[in-house]
């Protein structure tokens, strides 16, 4: 089955609306990734809103240059007051098969904001005929862990780039650092 999935669209959840990345989210995401403590699991350094804005230039595009992935990000927005406070990703390769990632700026975790995106996220997913799926967390990143874990996903005993690779349990894809770059705010 050739899998097409062309764009990211709105996905809701009972307290959260998954908005495709846009680039005018650069200036409220710098606010939500600017704590240095949450790149401690994550990496790299808080960004400013230009380099953002960069960062999405690239990714709005929604796919890699040589077209074999597929790049989707969401803003996750709380409803209640319309604050951003984080994003979830999905980088779709090998026909059916894709990396999925959750980002929530400290300030709001804790309030299940990332288990909720995320699972709506796969969700949708799975309705595009996405049947496998990866993801990479650092060790001793308990909260992704256990979104993980909600998500469908166990933890394989491979490490890409000092991350554990997570897999759904119908998958053989192998766990590799092919397509980690794209979808990555």
């Amino acid at each position: 089955m050739k899998l097409v999935i062309e764009n990211a669209v709105l996905l809701v959840t009972q307290r959260l609306d998954l908005e495709p990345l846009r680039l005018g989210h650069a200036d409220e995401m710098a606010a939500v990734l600017a704590d240095v403590r949450l790149h401690t699991f994550i990496g790299g350094s808080p960004p400013d809103a230009d380099q953002l804005r960069e960062q999405y230039r690239r990714q709005v595009v929604g796919r890699s240059p040589d077209g074999t992935q597929r790049w989707l990000n969401w803003i996750v927005r709380r409803r209640e007051d319309g604050a951003a406070v984080g994003y979830v990703q999905a980088t779709v390769t090998h026909g059916s098969a894709g990396e999925v990632a959750w980002v929530v700026g400290t300030a709001h975790q804790g309030a299940g904001y990332a288990r909720e995106a995320a699972r709506t996220m796969v969700a949708w997913l799975r309705e595009q005929g996405v049947k496998e799926l990866l993801a990479y967390i650092h060790p001793g990143n308990a909260a992704s862990e256990a979104v993980a874990g909600a998500v469908g996903l166990a933890p394989t005993d491979r490490v890409v780039d000092g991350e554990v690779c997570w897999r759904s349990p119908d998958s053989d894809r192998a766990c590799d650092a092919g397509g980690r770059e794209g979808g990555s705010p």
